[in-house]
């Protein structure tokens, strides 16, 4: 059975830059954290990921019971970091707050776990977005603060789903067109799926693509740019955590 620990001295490293707001890498620190893993995580056809240019990496938000989404993600900006010769970070967007975390039974205060993901997006330079449970669509923050580092030639991820589990679930309202306009001067998006295989947690990534630009009303433009951006990432995983994005998959050009 796979096992995933963190290496204390690596964790207290991070934690004391949590408090102090110390910037760190999130590269060396991802790779750093999967050597106590085992079996390895795998990153495959790493290939794909450009050496230059902005780029933005959209991929799945694995996770299942013993197993936190965090380390597909670790997985992935290791991934990037490596690529780009240890040279450049991945820019993640991520939640601005986390609606029920628990220290064994009792909750914690929503305001202490904003303080905390605040400067944890401060430290790996990431931009927060809205929780998808508000129903609200990124923030602007955080569309700004991607935008910015596309446009210093940096590589931003995303997670379209905006909430995690096993299988592929549909993305966010309005992530298509989000993604569309981040994309909107010429950064391909290069899809990544994560899953386990053999026991081992795997990202997979795909070919860089473009986004077309649909016809239709607003609704009808986002909906088809969701599916071609989900439709990527399910080509990525085991037809049994393709979910909605089955069909979607196929339909996908090799």
């Amino acid at each position: 059975m796979s096992v995933y620990r963190f290496p204390r001295p690596l964790l207290l490293r991070i934690a004391w830059a949590l408090a102090t707001g110390e910037q760190r890498s999130l590269g060396a620190d991802a790779a750093g954290g999967l050597r106590g893993a085992a079996p390895p995580p795998r990153a495959l056809d790493t290939h794909c990921l450009p050496h230059a240019g902005p780029y933005v990496v959209v991929g799945n938000h694995y996770q299942r019971e013993g197993l936190w989404a965090g380390w597909g993600a670790m997985v992935v900006s290791a991934a990037v970091w490596e690529a780009a010769g240890r040279r450049r970070e991945l820019h993640w967007l991520m939640t601005a707050e986390l609606l029920d975390v628990r220290l064994g039974p009792l909750p914690l205060p929503r305001r202490g776990v904003r303080a905390v993901l605040a400067r944890m997006a401060r430290v790996y330079r990431f931009g927060q977005v809205s929780a998808r449970e508000t129903g609200l669509v990124g923030g602007a923050t955080g569309l700004r603060v991607a935008a910015r580092y596309l446009a210093e030639g940096e590589p931003v991820g995303v997670l379209p789903e905006g909430t995690a589990s096993i299988a592929l679930q549909e993305a966010r309202p309005g992530v298509g067109a989000f993604l569309a306009w981040l994309t909107r001067h010429g950064a391909p998006l290069v899809p990544v799926g994560i899953y386990e295989q053999d026991d081992t947690l795997t990202a997979r990534f795909g070919p860089p693509f473009e986004l077309s630009r649909p016809a239709g009303g607003k609704e009808a433009r986002d909906a088809a740019l969701r599916d071609a951006v989900m439709g990527r990432i399910a080509r990525l995983l085991p037809p049994a955590l393709r979910g909605p994005y089955a069909l979607a998959a196929e339909a996908v050009d090799p």
